[in-house]
């Protein structure tokens, strides 16, 4: 749709609302407007734009829903490949936490079994 003519005639009661036409060239716009006018609806109202289609992309997200108690989660989906928790530890206080199943807190953080966590949330962007 690039290079598109748009026609729009807004209502009467709502200017934020209106009926819009898609036109192949300013020729046919200009006649669609003539022929607007001639039935009697005002100038004010006919608004003519020259409009490229922009590319649009979705992109989803992660959502997280937090719970009190296990019922809470008994509607929530449960992915077959979870990826287990990683213990992760902010300003160096290595020394005061025991290290749990085996892995070692030297260990660079938000990594386990060599992936990198933020690495399962790459966008589409990269």
């Amino acid at each position: 749709m690039a290079g598109t003519i748009v026609v729009m005639v807004l209502e009467q009661d709502d200017p934020n609302r209106g009926e819009i036409k898609f036109l192949r060239d300013s020729s046919d716009a200009a006649r669609l407007a003539e022929g607007l006018i001639e039935s009697g609806i005002e100038t004010e109202r006919i608004r003519v734009f020259d409009a490229s289609e922009l590319a649009m992309r979705v992109a989803h997200r992660p959502v997280v829903s937090l719970g009190t108690d296990e019922s809470d989660y008994a509607s929530a989906p449960v992915l077959e490949d979870e990826p287990e928790p990683v213990a992760v530890l902010a300003g160096g206080v290595e020394d005061e936490l025991p290290a749990q199943d085996g892995q070692s807190f030297s260990e660079e953080p938000l990594v386990r079994n060599g992936v990198r966590f933020s690495s399962l949330f790459k966008s589409d962007d990269v």
